[in-house]
């Protein structure tokens, strides 16, 4: 497996390295000072480690000009500011690092990134095919991807999650925890039981959520005040995207 780390600083570079040497010694580790110094490698690495704030092309640049050139590799953004994670989603990224970094943590998000490859198969895809985000999904013998942008809402009872998207469900076995973690943040836990697109999302209260589909679900009094910012977040972060493409 081939690992880069991309960042502008020295030390932080060295401090991921080590780290990764020390959960993967058999990993090949590549280190760039510059988002404009990664363009120059033929190699694409499995998993890049990306600082989003750098001197020159920033990281949130870099990745968005991967996505472009249709190159799906396993990105975990590093950052000293929160307020950057929202954007991050934008360009699919896998996971997000708040610095300095937390050994345990980068260790959990080190060992998904890792299964997220194994799972995938590997992240290389040929130049010039669309990139959009997706959700593997393992149901017995069968196993389907289902684009992250298709779904609804999804459901929990007894272990069996219902992914709805606006004419089909899909069931399958699995924990609203762990889904949560891979689907990015457009997607809120407002219930126990429910996490919703914040993209269909036509209403709310303190009581519920009426999506896109004409379908409701519960909203738990203690999650109301983070889906609120959540959806506050996501509508201006939409704002922006419309008014840069003259929409507004």
């Amino acid at each position: 497996m081939r690992i880069a780390v991309c960042d502008d600083e020295s030390e932080i570079r060295e401090d991921i390295a080590q780290k990764i040497r020390r959960f993967l010694p058999e990993a090949e580790i590549c280190l760039f000072e510059s988002a404009e110094r990664f363009l120059m490698e033929k190699s694409m690495p499995d998993i890049l480690f990306l600082d989003i704030k750098m001197d020159g092309m920033s990281g949130m640049d870099l990745a968005g000009k991967l996505r472009s050139l249709g190159i799906n590799i396993t990105i975990v953004f590093l950052t000293a500011l929160e307020e950057y994670v929202y954007r991050a989603f934008d360009v699919g990224a896998f996971h997000y690092l708040l610095k300095p970094v937390d050994s345990v943590k980068f260790y959990e998000v080190l060992e998904k990134a890792v299964k997220d490859c194994e799972r995938n198969g590997g992240n290389q895809k040929r130049p010039g095919e669309r990139f959009e985000a997706s959700l593997t999904i393992k149901n017995k013998a069968r196993t389907e991807k289902v684009y992250l942008s298709e779904i609804v809402y999804l459901e929990v009872f007894n272990r069996k999650v219902t992914l709805h998207k606006m004419h089909e469900q899909i069931e399958f076995y699995g924990r609203l925890t762990d889904l949560e973690e891979r689907l990015g943040m457009d997607f809120v836990r407002c219930h126990r039981a429910y996490i919703v697109n914040l993209r269909y999302v036509r209403c709310y209260d303190g009581a519920g959520i009426t999506l896109e589909n004409g379908e409701s679900v519960l909203m738990a009094k203690t999650k109301y005040a983070g889906f609120v910012h959540r959806y506050m977040e996501y509508i201006r972060k939409r704002e922006e995207e419309w008014r840069e493409r003259g929409n507004l």
